[in-house]
C-alpha cells in the first residue's frame, strides 16, 4: 500500500505542476480507491492512510502515516500540501480563534451570583523559508481577551489577555541537527489594563515594550523540538506611559523609562501531536542578566472537536526576580490558567 501511494504521487507531481492544476491529483485520490487497496490487507482493514510532510533535518520528505480518523478531505489536502512543499521552500500557516462565555443572573436569583461576559480572540501566523542548510522562521501572535466583573464599579470591561508578539529566527546548519542561530523578538501590549476599581494602569499600549536579540546555537534532535541557547542576549524594556504605569512591576527603577540588559537566554519549543484531535504546544524561556532571572513556561493543549470547534487549556506559570517589591517582600511566582471552547480554523 505504501509503495502504491508513493509511486502514484511521484508519477503525478510533474503533471500537476506542469499543468498548474490541483484537480488532477485530487480526482485520482478518491477515498474509494484507497479503501479498495486497504481491504486487501486484513490488519489495516479499519485504518485510513494519509500522506503528511515530515521534516528530516529540515528537508521535507513524503512519508506514510497511519491515521485512525477517516477524513478523506484532510487526506487529500495532505497529499496536495506535500507535493506543493516539495516544489517551494516557503511554508505559510494562519490560525484564527474566537471564544465567548456569557452568564446572566437576575438580582432575585435564589442562589445569588452576578452576570458576566467574557471573550477571547487570537490570531497566530507563521511564514518560514526552509532549505537544506538554511532556515528562516517568522512567527506572529496577537491575543485579546476581556471580561465583565461585577465587583468593579468603574470599568464595564476589563482586559484579561493582551499580547502582540513578533519572533524571527535564522538558522545555518553547522553539523546535522545543530545550527548557528540569530533571533529577535518584539513583545508588547496594545490595550490598557486597569487595577480593580481604579484608574491606575497595570499595563498599557507599549507599556511595557520588550525587544530581545540573541546569538547562539539551535539544536533540533527530533521533529518539532527546538532547543536554543544564546550566550549573548540583549534585552530592552521600555515604558511609554510612566505617569500611570508602575515600572517596578517590570524591573524598572522609579523615574526610569528604558532599561538595557545584556545576558544569556535559553528557549525550548516543542509540539506534540500524537493524533489529529489533540495537540500539545510547549514553550519555555529563560533569561538572566547575571543579577536577576526571568522564567516563563506556557503550555497550550488543543482538543479538536470538529473542523470549526476546538477546546483549549492554557497553563502559564511565570517568575521574574527583577520585579521591585515593597520593603523586604520578594518576587513571587505568577500563574495564569484558561479553559475555553469556541471557533478555531487553520489556513495553509
Amino acid at each position: 500500500m505504501d509503495a502504491y501511494l508513493l509511486e502514484m504521487v511521484s508519477r503525478q507531481s510533474e503533471d500537476l505542476y506542469a499543468g498548474d492544476s490541483l484537480m488532477t491529483l485530487a480526482e485520482l485520490m478518491r477515498l474509494d480507491s484507497i479503501e479498495q487497496e486497504l481491504h486487501e490487507i486484513d490488519s489495516l482493514r479499519t485504518v485510513n492512510a494519509s500522506l503528511v510532510i515530515q521534516k528530516m533535518d529540515t528537508t521535507p520528505h513524503i512519508v506514510i502515516e497511519k491515521s485512525w480518523v477517516k477524513d478523506a478531505e484532510e487526506d487529500r489536502n495532505d497529499v496536495l500540501r506535500a507535493i506543493r512543499d516539495m516544489h517551494s521552500p516557503w511554508r505559510r500557516e494562519l490560525t484564527l480563534m474566537a471564544q465567548i462565555t456569557q452568564n446572566y443572573v437576575t438580582a432575585n436569583w435564589y442562589q445569588g451570583g452576578s452576570s458576566s461576559f467574557a471573550a477571547l480572540t487570537s490570531a497566530k501566523g507563521q511564514i518560514s523559508y526552509i532549505r537544506e542548510n538554511f532556515t528562516w522562521e517568522n512567527f506572529g501572535e496577537w491575543r485579546m481577551g476581556g471580561s465583565t466583573i461585577s465587583a468593579d464599579t468603574i470599568h464595564k470591561m476589563n482586559t484579561t489577555d493582551d499580547l502582540f508578539r513578533l519572533y524571527s529566527k535564522g538558522n545555518y546548519r553547522i553539523v546535522p541537527k545543530l545550527f548557528a542561530s540569530i533571533s529577535s523578538e518584539i513583545e508588547t501590549r496594545l490595550l490598557p489594563t486597569y487595577k480593580s476599581n481604579s484608574h491606575n494602569l497595570k499595563s498599557g499600549p507599549f507599556s511595557p515594550f520588550r525587544f530581545t536579540a540573541a546569538l547562539g546555537l539551535d539544536y533540533k534532535p527530533i521533529k518539532d523540538l527546538s532547543v536554543s541557547f544564546s550566550p549573548l542576549s540583549y534585552k530592552v524594556i521600555h515604558i511609554m506611559d510612566t505617569a500611570r504605569v508602575n515600572g517596578k512591576d517590570f524591573g524598572l527603577e522609579p523615574g526610569q523609562q528604558t532599561q538595557h540588559n545584556i545576558g544569556s537566554s535559553v528557549r525550548v519549543e516543542y509540539t506534540w501531536k500524537p493524533v489529529r484531535e489533540f495537540a500539545l504546544e510547549t514553550k519555555f524561556y529563560m533569561y538572566t542578566n547575571y543579577r536577576n532571572v526571568e522564567l516563563d513556561l506556557e503550555i497550550n493543549c488543543d482538543f479538536i472537536i470538529n473542523r470549526w470547534l476546538t477546546s483549549r487549556l492554557t497553563i502559564h506559570p511565570r517568575y521574574d526576580s527583577s520585579v521591585i517589591m515593597e520593603g523586604d517582600e520578594r518576587a513571587k511566582m505568577q500563574f495564569r490558567e484558561l479553559l475555553s471552547i469556541g471557533f478555531a480554523h487553520k489556513f495553509r
